[in-house]
C-alpha cells in the first residue's frame, strides 16, 4: 500500500497543476466558440444555410474519424527529450492560433465560394485542434503516477476549461459588437484573433511548466503490435462505454449550447440576454468542478457521475414547460458597463436583476453537471492505466485520441442534427420565425438534449472500474502487494 510519503511524493507543485488547466482554457477559446455561436455565425454573419452548414459540420467529423486515432498511435510513438506528448503542443501552438484566426477571416466571396472556404478553414482547424488536443489530453494520464493526482489535475483543468466557456459567453458579445462596430462580420474576425492569439500563448505556457513522469515503453512498434494495440482497445469494455457516454454528451451540449442564442433571440425577442445567461451557466459549472473534490470523499466517482448527470438532464428539460418570461423577484448582481483598453463593454452579469426562471433551472443543472466532466476525462486516463495492467500495453494517445473524437463528433453531429431541424422546420435567419421552427428551438433548447444527458448517465451504468479496483491496479503497478 502507499506510505503517506509515497503519496506526497507523486503530488504536483502548483505551478504545474495550473500551466496544465491553462491549456484547456486555449481549447475552450474554440471549442466553446464553436459550441455556442459557430452555427448562428455561418447561417446569419457569413450567410450560408443551414442545411449546408450541417452537412459541412458532419462531412469533417468523418474525416476525424481517420485523423483522430491516428494522432493518437503517432503520440504514443513519439520519442524526444521532451516526452512523447508535450513536443506537439510545443509544434502546433502557433498553428493552430493563425488556423482559427483564418477560419473567422471571412472573405468577400460568392455564395459557392463561402461554402468553399467554410468547410476548407473548418477542417484544417479541426486538424490543428487534433494535433495539439489530443497530446495535450494524453499529457494528463503521464504527468503523476497517482490516480488521485491525476483526479486533481483534472478538476483544476476543468475550472479553466469552463473558465474559457464563460470568457466566449460573457465577452464575445460585447467584443464583437465593440470591435466590430456594429458589422458582425468585422467584429466575429477581431475577436477570434484576440482569443486565438491568446489560446497560442497559453499553450506555449502549458507545454513550458508540465512535465511527462510515466515512462513510455522502450523499443520501437510494428505495424503487427499496432493492430494488436487496436484490438485490445476496441475489446475494453470501459473505454467503450466511456466513448458512447462521450458522444451522447457532447452530441447534447452541442444541441443546447448552440441553440441558446437562437432561443434568446427569436423566442424571447432578447438575444441582449444571451451573454449573461450563458456566462451565469458556466461559472455554476466552475462552481460544480471546485466542488469535485468534496463530493468523491462521500461517493463513488462512477455513482456520482450516474445520478448527477441524470438529475442535470431532468433539469435541462424543465424549460419546455417553463414560460420564458416568467420571472422571479431578487435583486441582481453586475458590474455596470465598463471599457477595456478604451472598448466600451456591457456589464458583467453575474445574477441578472428580476432573473427569468429559466436562468435560474439553468444555474442548478449546469452546476450538477460540473464534477462529472472532470471525472469521466480522469477515468479515460484509468483506462490507459487499466490497459497497461491488464494487457501490458501504453496506448495512452490512442485512448484519448477516442475522447477528443467522440467530442468533436458529438459536437458535429450536434450541429448538423440542430441546422437540419432548424431547415427541415422552415427557419429563416434573421426574420420572424413561424410556429414550426419555433417549436423547434424550443425542443433544441430543453427536451432532445435533456433526453439524451439521461442517457449518457445511463451507459455510465455500464462502467466496470471501480475506485477500489483502480487503486489495486495502481499498487500492482507500482509493483506493491495486495493487501
Amino acid at each position: 500500500m502507499l506510505t503517506m510519503e509515497d503519496e506526497t511524493k507523486q503530488r504536483l507543485g502548483w505551478t504545474e497543476r495550473i500551466g496544465y488547466g491553462l491549456g484547456d482554457l486555449a481549447s475552450n477559446l474554440y471549442f466553446q466558440m464553436f459550441n455556442m455561436f459557430l452555427l448562428y455565425y455561418y447561417t446569419d454573419v457569413f450567410g450560408i444555410p443551414a442545411a449546408t452548414v450541417a452537412t459541412i459540420f458532419l462531412l469533417s467529423r468523418v474525416w476525424d474519424a481517420v485523423n483522430d486515432p491516428v494522432m493518437g498511435i503517432i503520440a504514443d510513438r513519439t520519442r524526444t527529450r521532451w516526452g512523447s506528448f508535450r513536443p506537439f503542443i510545443l509544434w502546433f501552438a502557433i498553428p493552430f492560433g493563425v488556423g482559427g484566426y483564418a477560419m473567422f477571416y471571412s472573405p468577400d466571396l460568392s455564395a459557392t465560394m463561402k461554402v468553399v472556404y467554410a468547410a476548407v478553414t473548418y477542417t484544417i482547424v479541426g486538424m490543428l485542434y487534433t494535433a495539439v488536443n489530443i497530446p495535450y489530453s494524453g499529457l494528463m494520464a503521464v504527468i503523476s503516477h497517482s490516480s488521485d493526482e491525476r483526479a486533481r489535475v483534472s478538476a483544476i483543468r476543468f475550472i479553466f476549461a469552463f473558465l474559457g466557456g464563460w470568457v466566449i459567453a460573457q465577452f464575445l458579445p460585447p467584443l464583437k459588437d465593440s470591435l466590430g462596430g456594429g458589422d458582425e462580420v468585422v467584429g466575429f474576425r477581431h475577436t477570434m484573433g484576440l482569443f486565438a492569439g491568446l489560446a497560442a500563448v497559453l499553450f506555449l505556457v502549458t507545454f513550458a511548466t508540465t512535465r511527462e513522469r510515466v515512462a513510455p515503453e522502450s523499443g520501437k512498434t510494428s505495424r503487427k503490435q499496432l493492430g494488436r494495440d487496436i484490438a485490445t482497445l476496441v475489446r475494453t469494455r470501459p473505454w467503450l462505454v466511456l466513448v458512447v457516454a462521450g458522444l451522447v454528451n457532447l452530441t447534447a451540449v452541442a444541441i443546447k449550447n448552440g441553440s441558446n442564442i437562437y432561443y434568446f433571440k427569436y423566442i424571447t425577442g432578447d438575444d441582449s440576454e444571451v451573454a449573461s445567461f450563458g456566462s451565469g451557466g458556466w461559472m455554476a459549472m466552475i462552481a460544480g468542478v471546485m466542488c469535485t473534490g468534496f463530493f468523491i470523499r462521500f461517493f463513488e466517482k462512477r455513482k456520482l457521475i450516474i445520478w448527477l448527470t441524470i438529475l442535470g438532464g431532468i433539469g435541462m428539460a424543465l424549460p419546455f414547460w417553463i414560460d420564458p418570461a416568467a420571472r422571479i423577484s431578487m435583486p441582481g448582481l453586475e458590474t455596470g458597463p465598463y471599457q477595456v483598453f478604451g472598448l466600451k463593454m456591457t456589464s458583467v452579469v453575474f445574477i441578472p436583476e428580476n432573473p427569468r426562471w429559466i436562468y435560474l433551472v439553468n444555474l442548478a443543472g449546469s452546476f450538477l453537471a460540473g464534477p462529472p466532466v472532470a471525472l469521466v476525462w480522469t477515468m479515460y486516463t484509468d483506462v490507459a492505466a487499466y490497459i497497461r495492467w491488464k494487457h501490458d500495453r501504453r496506448i495512452t494517445g490512442l485512448v484519448v485520441s477516442a475522447a477528443v473524437f467522440s467530442q468533436k463528433f458529438g459536437m458535429a453531429f450536434g450541429g448538423w442534427f440542430a441546422g437540419m431541424l432548424l431547415f427541415w422546420c422552415g427557419f429563416q435567419a434573421n426574420m420572424e420565425q413561424n410556429e414550426t421552427s419555433k417549436l423547434a428551438i424550443l425542443l433544441l433548447f430543453s427536451l432532445i438534449p435533456a433526453v439524451l444527458i439521461v442517457l449518457q448517465g445511463a451507459a455510465m451504468f455500464f462502467y466496470p472500474l471501480t475506485d477500489a479496483e483502480m487503486r489495486r491496479i495502481e499498487r500492482q503497478l507500482a509493483g506493491e502487494p495486495d493487501t
